[in-house]
């Protein structure tokens, strides 16, 4: 099934010696977008990104550099991806026009649908572990868009986990605040703590259990994590204490190729994940957008930003009623994403007030056999997840967005595997008639949205963000800075974010914001007041990772963001 190696393994390997130069700190302030003519790998951290930018030096297309970068982010952010973990992938080859999606989303272990069905999701230990879809995911891509091996392509992520790599300053952060969580268990601790305390910037951090399990899937294929030994210890472990996930959930796991979620927004295609996560409904948002001309009301202000945000709580209702698994009820996407809609949510909307969110305008849209049901006190969810964006000489794009639910997931390592757990069964809903409600094998709903922009045909941006509820809103506010106000990519991402959705009038919003802005709102009804601030750059407005190409030179244009220890690559 998987390609026979080359030489290029031996230069991959070589190549990656170099990576243990970069830093071990990381500086939240506004940087500076970075240019290259042949590729470009953004990502949460400068060793994954170096990864991607190695592995296209050494011949490998987008999708390779991609799915390298993807395994490596996994040990050098652990705390919010990785074997154990999920994700989709969005692809765009302009050679063949191929717009595709790969859905590697977590699924419902049989037990755990059976025995949590009505009940109150688990938030983190046993009972919260959903069946991973990474490697299926990433194999799956790989096999069908790459042209280098497995084995090559993970070459990178092997070495970083058996030589270990410096932490930065934001890693020893996140284990010293994660640090009971980590201390419960033999797993965790044994790779992140430092003689039992949390290590300091600079801890040289290795984790030889993974390497093991990373060298088992380079040899062996998915098959080596999903029917393998690997499976086996998940299943004994789970057995032991109590949880629900099994060796058979493993071996009955799929990745699923789909068409992307598709529209367009002021001439530009826009190409992004569909159900049963949020690139559908981030396409509804800028459809209704669309019917305003955010130019002619001034550009970025409060008018402006008032319309994005009520065009965003009526994109939430939506999400909320009609985003899910699309194997197991009515998923109404076409009718969501027409322009007739778009229109008729566009009309509810007064530019001189703000909505209340109990007005009777402020609800989900009615479809011919709709028989979902609006959820009701949504989980407040984490921002772990991560974002990769890849482009190549052929100007190939790739678009990722991975998660293990939670920082360090379930709070759970299997001893000698090095994998950590996601805790995505906490995202299923405890209402038997909602169509998120949990199933066996069925995937669960989540906000994460990377999507791909073409201008007059041909690619132009690859961009996406984690940060939970906050990942849709933060792609409207990406994608309008760049396309309407005309804010390069850097700036775009450096830009103040802000925070709305639906069944709340709360308006939150990032202190460097323009005071006319946050003074303007307030004249339209925001309820803003020292609640609704949060320091520049945070973390909870997520860390997006975007590529562009420049439509006049040709160049890439990468951007990394501030909220995160970040970097765009390029050569």
């Amino acid at each position: 099934m998987f390609k026979r190696a080359t030489n290029r393994l031996s230069f991959v390997m070589a190549l990656v010696l170099a990576l243990v130069m970069v830093m071990a700190t990381a500086v939240h302030a506004q940087v500076s977008e970075v240019r290259s003519a042949n590729g470009m790998v953004a990502s949460a951290h400068p060793l994954a990104s170096e990864v991607g930018v190695q592995i296209l030096k050494a011949g490998g297309n987008a999708v390779d550099a991609a799915v390298a970068t993807a395994f490596a982010i996994g040990v050098v952010e652990p705390n919010a991806s990785g074997l154990g973990g999920e994700g989709m992938f969005v692809v765009y080859l302009p050679d063949t026009e191929t717009a595709s999606v790969i859905d590697y989303r977590s699924t419902a272990p049989v037990l755990a649908a059976e025995t949590l069905a009505g009940k109150s999701m688990p938030s983190t230990g046993w009972g919260s572990v959903g069946v991973p879809g990474l490697v299926a995911g990433l194999c799956s891509a790989l096999e069908q868009y790459g042209t280098m091996t497995l084995a090559e392509v993970l070459q990178p992520a092997i070495r970083l986990a058996e030589d270990g790599w410096a932490i930065t300053q934001e890693m020893a952060t996140m284990i010293e605040d994660n640090y009971e969580k980590i201390l419960k268990d033999p797993g965790l601790s044994s790779v992140f703590l430092d003689d039992g305390l949390p290590p300091l910037a600079g801890w040289v951090m290795k984790n030889p259990g993974l390497a093991a399990s990373l060298k088992k899937i380079a040899a062996g294929g998915p098959d080596a994590f999903y029917k393998g030994d690997i499976a086996q210890a998940i299943d004994a472990a789970s057995r032991a204490n109590g949880g629900y996930i099994r060796a058979e959930d493993f071996e009955a796991y799929k990745a699923i190729t789909r068409t992307p979620a598709l529209g367009n927004y002021r001439g530009y295609d826009v190409i992004s994940a569909p159900p049963p996560v949020g690139g559908g409904v981030l396409i509804e948002i800028l459809n209704i957008l669309e019917n305003f001309d955010l130019v002619a009301a001034g550009g970025r202000n409060a008018t402006t930003t008032h319309i994005i945000s009520e065009a965003v709580k009526r994109g939430f209702w939506d999400y909320r009623s009609y985003v899910h698994d699309p194997a197991f009820a009515f998923l109404p996407l076409d009718q969501l994403l027409s322009d007739e809609y778009a229109a008729k949510r566009a009309a509810e909307i007064d530019v001189t007030v703000m909505t209340p969110f109990d007005d009777p305008s402020m609800k989900a849209g009615e479809f011919q056999e709709n028989s979902a049901v609006v959820v009701e006190n949504v989980h407040a969810l984490s921002p772990s997840t991560t974002h990769i964006s890849v482009v190549d000489k052929d100007r190939n794009m790739v678009a990722i967005t991975q998660t293990i639910s939670s920082f360090f997931g379930a709070g759970i390592m299997i001893e000698g595997t090095g994998v950590i757990l996601n805790n995505e069964v906490y995202n299923f809903s405890r209402d038997l008639a909602l169509a998120n409600s949990i199933a066996p094998g069925k995937r669960m709903r989540t906000s994460i949205s990377p999507t791909i922009l073409l201008k007059d045909g041909k690619p132009f941006l690859t961009i996406g963000t984690p940060g939970s509820t906050r990942i849709i809103p933060s792609m409207a506010q990406l994608i309008t800075n760049v396309v309407d106000f005309g804010m390069n990519v850097q700036d775009a991402i450096n830009a103040p974010r802000f925070f709305v959705r639906e069944g709340t009038d709360a308006f939150e919003y990032e202190v460097n914001m323009e005071p006319e802005i946050i003074e303007g709102l307030k004249k339209l009804g925001y309820p803003i007041d020292e609640k609704s601030v949060h320091p520049e750059f945070d973390l909870y407005f997520g860390g997006a990772q975007g590529v562009v190409v420049d439509p006049v030179t040709g160049e890439l244009i990468g951007a990394a963001d501030p909220r995160r220890a970040g970097a765009a690559i390029g050569y």
